[in-house]
């Protein structure tokens, strides 16, 4: 087990409001009031402090980058290839031993924001390889969330549909292929399959995770999905949360 909670029921101390499974209109509306309520709990931040190592390494990665490109460049542009074949690999490498030297992956400072050790799931959604199993442990993280809002007294009225405040993420994970850019882009928003964090799950549907993202944090979540190559990240549409939340 990877975290506090599993994705079986709670027990009797689960809210009645949550007892049936059915996946409907009133029960997603709910569960986005909870994401909403809980992400208003939290301490949020999206610039943070950086040591001067940390900057020296994106520094070297940026370096490690240029140099890979015009090794690229010099490569394309010989019509010799056998001339520049040495310079070429010499400059790859120098590349590549940037690149380790600068273990960008490693540098996500905001990897803990938005995943409550109290909500951390039994398995990832990789791990996950049917959508019942998916749905079930996106649910089970979802009770603990709403039980944990009842019992501080912070459970929102759901009656009152909720002020969006920040925008709908989709995320595919079957298209995700352990692209480290998004983690490292955002900050860490995004985990090394791409995995929005967990705190802003709201429900798993037609093979996507659909989570709320706080719009303090949004700017993060943007940058994450600019490289996104797998294409496995988008915001919802105008016309998706009509559909899915009524809104």
């Amino acid at each position: 087990m990877r975290g506090g909670i599993t994705d079986g029921p709670l027990g009797h101390r689960s809210l009645p409001h949550l007892v049936n499974a059915t996946d409907s209109l009133e029960r997603r509306r709910k569960r986005l009031a909870e994401a909403i309520a809980w992400c208003a709990l939290q301490k949020l931040q999206n610039h943070p402090p950086e040591s001067e190592d940390v900057k020296r390494r994106r520094a070297l990665g940026e370096r490690a980058a240029n140099h890979a490109f015009a090794a690229h460049q010099l490569e394309a542009a010989s019509p010799f290839k056998w001339v520049t074949r040495s310079k070429v690999k010499k400059m790859k490498d120098e590349a590549s031993q940037m690149l380790a030297e600068a273990n960008l992956d490693a540098i996500r400072p905001l990897a803990d924001q938005l995943r409550s050790s109290a909500l951390n799931p039994s398995r990832t959604l990789r791990e996950c390889k049917t959508q019942e199993d998916r749905t079930a442990l996106v649910e089970a993280l979802c009770d603990a969330r709403a039980q944990l809002l009842a019992e501080s007294g912070k459970y929102p009225d759901i009656s009152v549909v909720p002020a969006l405040g920040g925008q709908i993420l989709r995320y595919a994970p079957d298209r995700s292929h352990g692209d480290k850019a998004p983690g490292y882009e955002s900050k860490g928003f995004y985990d090394s399959d791409s995995c929005p964090p967990w705190d802003i799950w709201i429900c798993f549907t037609a093979d996507e995770l659909i989570s709320y993202v706080p719009r303090l944090v949004c700017g993060l979540a943007q940058r994450g999905l600019e490289v996104d190559t797998a294409e496995c990240l988008r915001w919802a549409e105008t016309t998706f949360n009509s559909t899915i939340f009524g809104l």
